[in-house]
């Protein structure tokens, strides 16, 4: 070996060890910079992964609860009973038995245990103690234009409705994905977690939806507008900017199809993600509509912090075309018959 290929080497040699140790710094700093709050450029650091756990408390405040914003704690010790006694879909899922375990061996037994395992119906009381995840308005109700309820429900079934009339019917068949806002204290979305991952003037969301399909969300930081309103999207267009230490996300561009309870292509999303201590986030989610609303109305959600050394989130995965929708599709043309 000549003096040429020892130097060459030995160049070699110092830049990869400089290499590592100007990666081992970096590394501390940035764990550094975590354990501070922020992000190595200098922004807060919101990064890992979060969910709101199988929460039941409704979107709407309950009727029981008129004027009342937040439960007692025998109330939600209570409350939280009764979702334990639930069996297959039970309470926190929009309907189905709610006084225990059907007689064993009959069809009622065996669809609530399948319905039981796979609906994530709701299991616990919010953490904040609301009655409700809306905070405003007070009364805790979306305030719908005259009409606009009836006619939502109407073009939008729910899964306990008869839904054998179309594919069009059955969204979670047709692997549409995530909604925006993600529909807190539903089975749909219950125990679905989310991972926020920053870049300079750049912030990504991956939302883990089950079998629905999930969904990547780009949030540019720039200061760039949102296009022109003939571009329609299915999560809408967002950009963010930093409030303080609260990530600020406005989206608009929505598309006519998602209708987040009865809203139209016009509904205009800001989304707040404030940090409150190391391992909670406050989710705040305002939805504006003066075509479906006669005003803003909020929601509230804390979001707690996963271990990520566990990485407990997972691509979701659907599958089109499958043949449990020409089933039931085959079977209501037989039950019309």
């Amino acid at each position: 070996m000549n003096s040429r290929h020892v130097a060459f080497i030995c160049t070699l040699t110092v830049v990869f060890l400089g290499g590592l140790l100007t990666a081992g710094l970096i590394g501390q700093d940035a764990e550094d910079d975590a354990a501070l709050g922020q992000t190595p450029w200098g922004d807060p650091n919101l990064q890992g992964i979060w969910g709101a756990g199988y929460i039941y408390t409704p979107l709407e405040r309950p009727d029981e609860f008129e004027g009342r914003e937040f439960l007692t704690d025998d109330e939600a010790t209570s409350l939280t009973d009764r979702q334990a006694s639930t069996f297959g879909i039970g309470a926190g899922a929009g309907g189905g038995n709610t006084t225990g375990r059907p007689e064993r061996g009959t069809l009622a037994d065996v669809q609530g245990a399948y319905n039981d395992v796979y609906t994530g119906r709701g299991t616990e009381a919010i953490a904040t103690g609301r009655t409700s995840l809306i905070i405003d308005p007070p009364n805790g109700k979306i305030p719908y234009l005259p009409g606009v309820k009836e006619q939502w429900q109407k073009d939008h079934p729910r899964a306990t409705d008869d839904m054998t009339d179309g594919p069009e019917m059955r969204g979670s068949d047709r692997c549409m994905g995530v909604h925006l806002p993600v529909a807190y204290g539903q089975a749909v979305t219950a125990g679905g977690h989310k991972r926020i991952v920053q870049a300079p003037e750049h912030v990504s969301i991956y939302y883990e939806h089950g079998h629905h399909g999930g969904a990547y969300r780009d949030i540019p930081m720039d200061g760039r507008p949102h296009p022109p309103t003939h571009v329609r999207q299915w999560l809408g267009h967002a950009t963010g900017r930093w409030d303080g230490q609260t990530l600020v996300v406005e989206t608009t561009n929505f598309t006519g199809k998602t209708r987040y309870q009865g809203a139209t292509e016009n509904m205009i999303l800001t989304e707040r993600f404030t940090p409150s201590g190391t391992d909670t986030l406050m989710y705040q989610a305002t939805i504006e509509d003066s075509s479906a609303f006669s005003a803003p109305w909020t929601i509230e959600v804390p979001l707690n912090r996963l271990d990520n050394k566990d990485n407990q989130i997972y691509e979701a995965a659907c599958h089109e075309g499958n043949y449990a929708m020409i089933s039931i599709l085959a079977g209501g043309r037989l039950s019309d018959q």
